[in-house]
């Protein structure tokens, strides 16, 4: 299975792939290819927070098609600023917040191949007479990944003689924002006909905990535990001939931040931008509308005339 390593949230510098960097775009790219000999494909799609491999190699007769598409809608070029109780302290404090990067891939594929060996000349001098031979088994590889949702499906054929097949992926991140929810999307449907061969299957959705039920924080090896610990972790392998289907999706929403008020609002513009809920505070009230200071008067011995000066100015 792929070790995946996140971070502890679902935005910040681990959202990202290490050693990438966003670029605005987007892409599209479709084939047919039908034929005999010897194939090697390679394709990395990457967004920066999310990638989709395909590999595929071997030698015989192939009829395979697929479609691309992908889009790095957005990317990390603001933040804003929330408060948090993220630390454990008392007093919630400001911290500073990623907007949300948004980007999508989608990777259709339909494979039918038979492996068996290639014989022929190509080339010139001694290639020319000297034949040569592919007899490679057949194998494909496609892995998709989320970074920001910390969640990776695989699906992998190996050593196979034969491969009628079809794979779907469909990756969507849209980050969270500071005025709506983000949304995170992972799905792999298969569907496989396999002779004499292995398939791997896996997923994988690691745990982004980074504090201990007491409250503490973890060290840096919670990283490491994410993957440990994971929250979902199927791992499948088929030897043999096999009828294979299998659907997966995963959805996460990646809530927005919430802000807090201050336990004691400040009255920069008047009474009418205190907070509903802190209206209901009689004390506040009162002091707003004067009932605490003719209290207050009212209570002191010998009486107090609040309507006049009780100090003369000499004049």
């Amino acid at each position: 299975m792929v070790i995946l390593v996140v971070g502890s949230s679902y935005a910040g510098p681990w959202d990202l792939n290490p050693g990438k960097e966003a670029l605005k775009h987007t892409h599209h790219s479709e084939g047919d290819v039908t034929g005999e000999g010897f194939v090697m494909v390679y394709q990395n799609i990457n967004t920066n927070n999310l990638s989709a491999v395909e590999y595929m190699h071997g030698s015989g007769s192939f009829d395979v098609a697929d479609i691309i598409d992908s889009a790095q809608k957005t990317t990390h070029g603001s933040y804003y600023y929330y408060q948090s109780l993220s630390t454990g302290k008392i007093v919630p404090e400001w911290k500073q917040q990623w907007t949300g990067a948004n980007s999508e891939i989608k990777l259709t594929r339909q494979s039918d191949m038979t492996q068996s060996p290639m014989t022929f000349a190509y080339g010139t001098g001694w290639y020319a007479s000297h034949p040569i031979t592919y007899n490679s088994l057949l194998k494909d590889r496609t892995v998709a990944k989320s970074y920001q949702e910390g969640s990776m499906m695989l699906h992998q054929l190996e050593y196979a003689r034969g491969f009628v097949g079809d794979v779907a992926v469909e990756l969507n991140c849209t980050g969270p924002t500071e005025t709506k929810n983000g949304y995170g999307l992972a799905s792999m449907n298969l569907e496989d006909k396999v002779i004499q061969g292995t398939v791997h299957v896996a997923e994988l959705l690691t745990n982004p905990q980074t504090y201990k039920s007491d409250g503490k924080k973890l060290s840096k090896s919670s990283k490491v535990l994410g993957v440990k610990g994971a929250l979902i972790e199927i791992d499948e392998n088929y030897i043999g001939n096999f009828d294979i289907q299998r659907n997966m999706k995963l959805e996460v929403t990646k809530s927005k931040a919430v802000t807090m008020d201050d336990w004691l609002p400040c009255c920069m513009g008047g009474f009418f931008d205190v907070p509903d809920y802190s209206k209901a505070n009689k004390g506040q009230i009162g002091i707003f509308d004067c009932t605490c200071r003719e209290t207050s008067l009212s209570t002191f011995k010998p009486a107090w005339n609040g309507t006049t000066a009780q100090f003369t100015t000499g004049k």
